[in-house]
């Protein structure tokens, strides 16, 4: 697992918060350790501005369940890569994954196929765009020389 494998998923992950109808939710402890890293450089500024052409904040909103933007993602991107369940050490839940393959990753076509199980996963944060409506109180918009974005 590596850095730049992180910061390509933030990024896809940053365009389906602009396509989704509601905040995504970051499940991924080791992108989202890069995220946090990132967040307030001049790295992350050009991150979402190639990505979607604004700010991306980050807020805390803790939860669990199966993240409501799987279908945005593999309708765009296809099947989520290893890096989604991996740990802040880069370590992979392979149970999991294996899961998410079988179940979800897009290759069950048959008529026979049994129905697809939910992908059940936590999450401690999700995007924000600081523009005032989101659901959560997040930080002022960031302004070039900023610190971070929170």
């Amino acid at each position: 697992m590596t850095p730049e494998i992180a910061r390509t998923e933030l990024a896809k992950f940053f365009v389906i918060a602009d396509l989704a109808s509601e905040s995504p939710e970051m499940f991924s402890a080791y992108i989202d350790a890069e995220w946090h890293r990132m967040l307030g450089t001049k790295e992350y500024r050009a991150l979402y501005r190639d990505a979607v052409g604004h700010s991306v904040g980050h807020v805390s909103a803790p939860g669990s369940g199966t993240p409501s933007w799987l279908g945005l993602y593999h309708e765009r991107y296809g099947t989520l890569p290893c890096v989604w369940f991996a740990d802040k050490n880069g370590a992979v839940d392979r149970e999991l994954y294996g899961r998410y393959l079988r179940n979800r990753g897009g290759r069950l076509h048959s008529d026979d196929a049994p129905a697809e199980v939910p992908l059940i996963v936590t999450w401690d944060c999700q995007p924000t765009t600081n523009d005032g409506d989101d659901f959560q109180t997040a930080s002022p918009p960031e302004t070039e020389g900023s610190g971070h974005l929170t």
